[in-house]
């Protein structure tokens, strides 16, 4: 990708999938990826490598360490008025569906002609036409 500067913050990035014009400062770009994920895009990794800015500083701090931490530094109690009952959790019950269970394994093609109710085709037998007798082809494929 080819990156042109505009001003400070602002990059015109040309190849990837289309060409877009990148905002640093404001963490948008043309594709619209950067302004909804929070993540650089393809566009705004080049730009931000080429105006010297190491990657992770472009990513929005909502996805730092901090954050997840914060948000998990505090017990979380129910709310005021709200009985809380006390009982164990268990699992639902598995109901089995009807007919016969499936098998967990790939059947080669020998079990799956035979289950056909087919022989399986032998490579190695040489096939003669019942037409002309000759040997290398079929009635089907038969040219007289």
């Amino acid at each position: 990708m080819t990156v042109q500067p505009i001003d400070g913050w602002r990059f015109f990035v040309k190849g990837g999938k289309m060409d877009c014009v990148v905002d640093l400062e404001h963490g948008k770009c043309d594709c619209g990826v950067y302004a909804v994920e929070k993540i650089p895009c393809s566009h705004a990794i080049a730009a931000g490598t080429s105006a010297g800015l190491h990657i992770s500083t472009l990513v929005c701090p909502v996805y730092s360490k901090d954050f997840l931490f914060s948000g998990y530094s505090e017990n979380i109690y129910p709310c005021v008025g709200q009985q809380v009952e006390e009982h164990t959790c268990f699992p639902p019950d598995e109901k089995r569906g009807p007919g016969r269970q499936k098998k967990s394994r790939w059947q080669s093609w020998l079990e799956l002609s035979r289950m056909r109710g087919r022989k399986p085709r032998k490579q190695h037998m040489v096939y003669r036409c019942s037409k002309c007798k000759e040997t290398g082809h079929t009635k089907p494929q038969c040219k007289k």
